[in-house]
């Protein structure tokens, strides 16, 4: 895998990628840590077992389940759905399969709209610090100094009106991590990383992507 498509942003504000790790210290986001030892400090999971009848996997997407960098069954509560921007290109399945990264997310969504998950909708991806236990993520390809194309656009607001549908997701934007609905990585602040993913190009799309959801694909 080379640097170009390994890179993205996780909650400890640094650039991980196949040859080590590239600190960005933006914002002075505190002492670097990684994904595992946020999950090792964290609250244990909730008992209760996921709603019946509430999908945990998006029958549009490529399920590509991992096998490790994540927490299973540590959701405790469903919020919505936080952006974030890749800073890189190409399928981020075998980048997050590996131990070492210590980073996940739910799913990722090419610059072309194909989508992939890759951790289930009852389980605990590595994406945004002490957000991860409220909140699912979405890993967009390419970088905060390109918008979302049209493709992803559109194939954001469809893994949101499936939340919608299957988890209870409200169709309005979040801008706290007590919030609900579609919010962005760097709402969180310091718990989350304390920087600036998706970028503000990536962040003022949120308006659209529920807008594509609101004219397309509510029901």
């Amino acid at each position: 895998m080379s640097r170009r498509t390994a890179m993205l942003c996780t909650s400890s504000g640094l650039i991980a990628t196949a040859f080590g790790v590239v600190v960005d210290r933006g914002g002075d986001p505190g002492p670097v840590h990684t994904e595992a030892q946020e999950e090792s400090t964290a609250e244990p999971p909730a008992e209760a077992a996921p709603e019946p009848g509430k999908q945990a996997w998006m029958p549009d997407a490529t399920l590509r389940p991992l096998a490790v960098n994540f927490t299973p069954g540590g959701l405790r509560e469903m919020r919505g759905l936080v952006l974030h921007v890749q800073e890189g290109e190409n399928s981020l399945h075998d980048h997050f399969s590996d131990p070492a990264a210590q980073a996940s997310a739910h799913f990722w969504v090419s610059q072309s709209g194909e989508i992939e998950q890759y951790v289930s909708a009852h389980d605990r991806a590595w994406a945004q610090g002490t957000g991860n236990p409220s909140w699912l993520s979405v890993e967009t390809s390419g970088f905060a100094s390109r918008p979302l194309t049209a493709q992803q656009v559109d194939s954001v607001a469809r893994i949101y009106a499936w939340g919608m549908a299957q988890h209870g997701w409200p169709l309005e934007p979040a801008s706290t991590p007590q919030g609900r609905g579609l919010g962005i990585h760097r709402m969180g602040g310091r718990d989350w990383g304390g920087h600036s993913c998706p970028g503000p190009l990536r962040s003022a799309q949120a308006g659209e992507i529920l807008g594509a959801v609101r004219t397309k694909y509510s029901r």
